[in-house]
């Protein structure tokens, strides 16, 4: 009987530590602003960054803090290597119960959604034939991944915050799945296409930075997620990539939300105009030439389950000058 699609924080809170990676990259020394956590470079959350500098860089100075994902972003503020970061909602969740700096941020703003891409060989991959008589060999065949589920028992290849939900997924679902840890989204890419591993798993905002310059004639396609997800913070939404030619592509949806620490002082005061900005400039970040992940937000204040950042009163004679 097919089981449902569901993550339970506590069983996965033992693996948390093990995949937790270090920040990749710093802002320089005298940044005199707001350091934000994002991600690889042409990735969701650094285009984002980028559209939050252009719209509110004259409001509040921002730094960009390079990391491989939310998972290093929220490492990022427990170590105050960054003061505001981006990261999704379901990441949080699992890493508050092993570090109570995590626990104790607090939500700026909701953002858009990250979604889970598959990204699998669009011919199949050969598998070499198996031993018969202890010398003789069978005829390879050929395996075509079509949808998530043909995952089962496979190899497959993680990328950044994939490395925590792609196993959530695993162990919710028992498909034993083998994972391997890759550095970025181009050596998992070439991984696929040798044949070393069935799938990759990559996590990104729509449309990712390095899957949507991809071409049919890549050797590469994105399969559907066709398990149910039984959890209120995900949903399953359809994407498209017209380099690959495909459309309509289920995918599992994440929420994200922007993170702060829970400051008091002059970051608060920081923070505070930060999110009155782009409270303001909301239906311009929509209909302006920006990141289409804007159009997704509903509603800034929902942050889902993570407490609120309440701001400071500003105090006369102080702040930011």
């Amino acid at each position: 009987m097919r089981k449902h699609l569901f993550i339970a924080v506590a069983m996965l809170a033992a693996s948390i530590s093990v995949h937790a990676a270090k920040v990749d990259g710093a802002p320089a020394p005298e940044c005199d602003g707001l350091k934000i956590a994002t991600g690889p470079a042409g990735k969701g959350y650094s285009k984002v960054f980028a559209d939050i500098k252009k719209s509110c860089g004259n409001v509040v100075p921002v730094c960009e803090v390079t990391t491989t994902g939310g998972l290093d972003n929220l490492n990022a503020l427990s170590t105050k290597e960054a003061d505001v970061g981006i990261a999704q909602v379901d990441t949080w969740a699992t890493m508050k119960s092993g570090d109570e700096n995590v626990a104790g941020l607090q939500g700026v703003v909701g953002l858009n959604f990250n979604y889970l891409h598959v990204v699998t060989a669009a011919n199949g991959f050969r598998v070499a034939g198996e031993k018969k008589f202890g010398f003789l060999k069978g005829d390879d065949k050929t395996i075509s991944i079509q949808r998530f589920s043909d995952l089962k028992g496979q190899r497959v290849a993680l990328v950044g915050s994939a490395a925590l939900l792609g196993r959530q997924i695993d162990r919710a679902m028992g498909y034993g799945m083998n994972m391997v840890d890759v550095d970025n989204d181009t050596k998992a890419f070439d991984m696929v296409r040798k044949g070393e591993v069935a799938a990759a798993m990559s996590v990104s905002g729509w449309p990712s930075g390095s899957i949507a310059p991809l071409k049919q004639d890549s050797g590469l396609t994105l399969v559907p997620f066709d398990v149910p997800a039984n959890n209120p913070q995900y949903a399953v939404r359809p994407i498209n990539y017209k380099g690959l030619g495909v459309y309509n592509n289920n995918a599992l949806a994440v929420p994200n939300v922007l993170f702060t620490r829970p400051f008091k002082g002059e970051k608060a005061q920081d923070v505070s105009k930060l999110r009155q900005c782009l409270t303001e400039k909301l239906q311009e970040l929509q209909e302006g030439n920006y990141q289409p992940a804007w159009n997704e937000i509903k509603n800034l204040s929902n942050t889902y389950d993570i407490p609120k950042f309440g701001g400071v009163q500003t105090v006369a004679g102080k702040g930011r000058k």
